[in-house]
């Protein structure tokens, strides 16, 4: 598996704030109410954050040699990560794009400010943690890794 590219999480940002923001324009225009996340949803998607930074803590630390792990639960959390950091960029971007929104709109609710902030931090938190579990699964090249890098055939193993 290929990390996360940035590119991939500029363009999930982009998508759910282009997104939001026309969907929240065309609900207003047409004489509805905003979307508006409820608050909990920011605390919730931090405790979404640590839980996969709980799950992939074994990771690491098989990675570095002082764990065996099953390899379909290492497989499992590198999914989780790379889900995890598109979801959270996706959803950055979707709070952002409302509170863009919001923002440019004459009259502001303070309550939807507050929740689209909160979301956002939430949101931050995911995709940071998301980030970190996925940099936490990468083994550490062994010597053909390295040997194929520099172009050189891997030395044999004497046993």
């Amino acid at each position: 598996m290929r990390r996360t590219t940035a590119t991939a999480l500029v363009a999930a940002a982009l998508i759910g704030g282009g997104l939001l923001w026309v969907l929240e324009a065309s609900l207003v225009m047409s004489g509805r109410a905003a979307i508006v996340p409820p608050l909990t949803l920011g605390p919730a998607l931090a405790l979404l954050a640590a839980v996969l930074l709980l799950v992939a803590w074994p990771v690491r630390q098989a990675a570095r040699g002082r764990r065996r792990i099953d390899h379909r639960h290492a497989t499992g959390v590198l999914g989780l990560a790379k889900a995890s950091s598109i979801v959270g960029a996706l959803l950055l971007g979707a709070a952002l794009g409302a509170l863009g929104f919001f923002a440019s709109r004459a009259v502001v609710a303070g309550d939807a400010v507050l929740a689209l902030a909160v979301v956002g931090g939430g949101a931050l938190l995911q995709l940071v943690a998301g980030l970190l579990a996925e940099h936490w699964c990468v083994l550490p090249p062994d010597d053909e890794d390295e040997a194929r890098a520099r172009g050189a055939a891997p030395t044999p193993s004497t046993g």
